[in-house]
């Protein structure tokens, strides 16, 4: 406990040290001072890595869970997480009319929509977040979404959490060190999704996990990891590698946002064709879907104003549409179809 006490001032001692250390140009503001300080990546990553080694488990947001598992703890995501504020009859009401409306328009093109929930993190792997963070409400905005969803419409819609508990008793399916699942989470949700599929399309049949080599990429650091600017957290990132022969060929494109879409295209042009909205969840799951569709188009729901869900389906047509949005933004999901984005990142 003495030695906690102590590490903020040592902390504080250094970073004086190493500012008086060097010569700042005249008219500089202190944050562009620091912007441009030539040790400031190592200044963070010795800051940070000392604070661990000193127990410290509280960081800008991000939390030191168990295990060393790291949380992301921005307000927005422990409130969600906590149960804290629940979504009103007029929410769930605007958010039925924003979901049938464009139900109503995927139909009038001739698609067929399916509405997925990525669960988060924190609610796969709850054992993960510090006990000191408790579940206020009992009920979550992603229970009252899709129970008002299931009552007040026909939408098919897929919660992935059942699949997802159930495939973590086998393997570890999210990264410690990161907010998104791994590689067999997202094969986990890749089959899941074609399964829905085939409800509607028969043909559709999900590729089995015989059907890859899994293998370990040496460690690297993740976005947790990267946010608290700790370099000593690095983890292995696992990789499937298909042993069929690949017919699907994709391409992307960034975006002024810095958001991608995505362009897959196969060889077989028999085959459906399908329209995915997402968020950052599903890059891991492309490299599964594409085979299944003659042409596949994956359009990041934050790319921007100019690209809407709505512009994408009438141009489109396709066969399929997909919604694959992640729980800590499922809430959004209105504004995102009316928009093309929103004001969070």
């Amino acid at each position: 406990m003495q030695n906690q006490n102590r590490y903020p001032l040592f902390f504080i001692i250094v970073f004086l040290g190493l500012l008086l250390a060097q010569i700042f140009p005249l008219g500089q503001t202190l944050s562009t001072q620091f912007e441009s300080f030539p040790l400031r990546d190592r200044f963070i990553s010795f800051t940070t890595e000392f604070r661990l080694a000193m127990g410290d488990h509280v960081f800008h947001d991000a939390l030191v869970g168990p295990d060393g598992w790291l949380v992301y703890a921005t307000d927005r995501g422990m409130d969600k997480f906590q149960n804290v504020r629940p979504l009103t009859e007029k929410e769930l009401g605007d958010y039925e009319k924003s979901l049938l409306d464009f139900n109503s328009l995927v139909e009038a093109n001739g698609g067929q929509l399916l509405f997925v929930t990525a669960p988060y993190k924190n609610t796969i792997y709850p054992e993960y977040v510090p006990a000191e963070i408790r579940r206020i409400g009992q009920t979550s905005r992603l229970d009252q979404i899709l129970n008002h969803i299931a009552n007040q419409t026909s939408i098919q819609v897929l919660d992935l959490r059942s699949v997802l508990l159930e495939a973590k008793t086998d393997a570890q399916i999210y990264y410690a060190t990161d907010t998104h699942w791994n590689d067999f989470g997202g094969f986990v949700a890749y089959q899941a999704v074609i399964e829905a599929l085939q409800l509607s399309f028969p043909e559709l049949s999900p590729h089995s996990i015989s059907d890859f080599k899994i293998s370990a990429q040496a460690p690297k650091q993740l976005d947790l990891a990267y946010i608290i600017g700790s370099t000593s957290l690095t983890e292995e990132r696992v990789q499937f590698q298909p042993l069929f022969k690949q017919t699907a060929r994709k391409d992307s494109m960034v975006l002024p946002s810095g958001r991608q879409v995505t362009f897959a295209r196969n060889k077989n042009p028999n085959l459906l064709t399908a329209l995915f909205f997402h968020d950052s969840f599903l890059y891991s799951v492309m490299q599964f879907l594409s085979e299944h569709f003659s042409r596949t188009y994956y359009v990041d729901m934050q790319a921007g104003n100019d690209m809407l869900p709505s512009a994408w389906v009438e141009q489109i047509q396709p066969d399929v549409v997909v919604i694959v949005l992640n729980e800590h933004f499922l809430d959004l999901l209105p504004e995102l179809l009316s928009k093309g984005r929103s004001g969070i990142e």
